[in-house]
């Protein structure tokens, strides 16, 4: 199969730089916690909606009328912070910054970065630098400043690859002053993919003295993909990092899902450790949704060839243990990214449970238990995706 730069996870998309239509409001004068933005149906950007929420635990039903109406303002990418969001037009190839009030988004100002269309990773930098990698018509990384929405610095990073191959950016952090960054490579129409996890180190700020170190035992350290879950750093400042394989990232199904783990301070994956997770569900890949806290990760399964069904699993990474959570659920869409986050104390998600209804599950890591939380009804499809956030205004 043939993945021209993975662009069919993601939909072209018309952009409007304008204010949000609203159709109705969840404010009742109460500081809201949360927000969740809803996709209403892949493919389509006219059902596009943003609620506010001042709990997501309690068995109340949210009506996607009650929120307001984005329909037509978000591109394809969105990179979520606590005061605003960053969107991408890849048509225009326009990165544009809202910021959040009560009900809105409110336009906060825009950068045109030219031959750039796609983003994989992102991370903060400082306080006024933001780290964004893609592609365009090459390979290649940006620094901006978020809050000025000024370009600092575009370049590709020219790192070895396999011959004949192209670098793809699959994973980046920052971590005690060093950018830890996972890649792989794939031929030139995506259809013949590299084996080899790489990992570059560089000191930071200076991003210098650079180390590059290969790991062959699965391919594409993390998912090259904005906004998906693929790693997160424990208390114990270790960095767990899960792979992505399967055809629509790493195209190397071959290779098991699997988590690496870089010890604190190192400068390579840990060759003492490794989680085989393919190995326990029968040679199914899966993909993160969120991190859950005592070294658990919420995943969910992605059958090849695609069912449309899937399940969701609690690993951790500490006993290297898989835990059934629900099963023969809806397969999540992921047009914005994961539809789950991590509070520091509970672990929430949205699962497609039908046509016109979703539901958030929250997991409790230390109690080791799951609970229903509100239910979503309205424009929302099986094919529906979501962001979830508590974001500070």
């Amino acid at each position: 199969m043939k993945i021209k730069r993975l662009a069919f996870l993601f939909i072209s998309i018309c952009f409007m730089a304008c204010q949000p239509k609203h159709s109705g409001s969840t404010n009742s004068g109460e500081a809201h916690k949360y927000v969740l933005l809803i996709n209403g149906e892949k493919g389509s950007r006219e059902q596009d909606r943003m609620i506010w929420l001042n709990s997501l635990d309690s068995p109340e039903v949210i009506n996607t009328s009650q929120g307001t109406d984005i329909s037509n303002t978000l591109g394809t990418y969105v990179i979520i912070r606590d005061s605003f969001l960053i969107s991408l037009d890849k048509k225009t190839q326009t990165l544009s910054k809202y910021n959040y009030t009560a009900d809105q988004l409110v336009p906060a100002g825009e950068l045109q970065v030219k031959g750039f269309d796609f983003i994989s990773n992102t991370v903060d930098l400082g306080a006024n630098q933001l780290y964004i990698s893609g592609q365009g018509d090459k390979d290649m990384h940006l620094i901006i400043d978020p809050q000025q929405m000024k370009l600092l610095k575009k370049e590709p990073w020219n790192f070895p690859v396999a011959k004949d191959q192209f670098r793809f950016e699959t994973s980046v952090s920052l971590h005690q002053d060093k950018l830890y960054i996972g890649y792989s490579s794939f031929g030139k129409e995506f259809d013949h993919c590299s084996d080899t996890s790489y990992l570059a180190v560089l000191d930071y700020p200076a991003l210098n003295h650079l180390k590059i170190t290969k790991d062959t035992r699965t391919a594409f350290p993390g998912t090259g993909v904005n906004g998906l879950f693929d790693s997160f750093i424990d208390e114990h400042e270790d960095q767990y990092l899960l792979s992505s394989p399967v055809f629509y990232h790493g195209n190397h199904p071959k290779a098991p899902t699997a988590f690496y783990k870089i010890a604190k301070g190192a400068n390579t994956f840990d060759q003492e450790y490794f989680f085989n997770l393919s190995s326990l569900t029968k040679g199914m890949h899966l993909l993160g949704i969120t991190a859950a806290g005592n070294g658990q990760v919420v995943l969910v399964t992605t059958p090849i060839p695609a069912t449309g069904k899937t399940d969701y699993y609690i690993a951790d990474v500490y006993k290297k243990t898989l835990k059934l959570l629900l099963k023969d659920q809806q397969y999540p869409n992921f047009i914005w990214g994961t539809s789950g986050f991590f509070d520091g104390s509970k672990a929430y998600f949205v699962v497609n449970e039908k046509d016109n209804q979703a539901q958030v599950y929250s997991y409790d890591a230390k109690k080791e238990v799951l609970k229903k939380g509100i239910l979503i009804k309205g424009s929302v499809s099986s094919k529906s995706s979501y962001l979830l956030f508590a974001p500070k205004i």
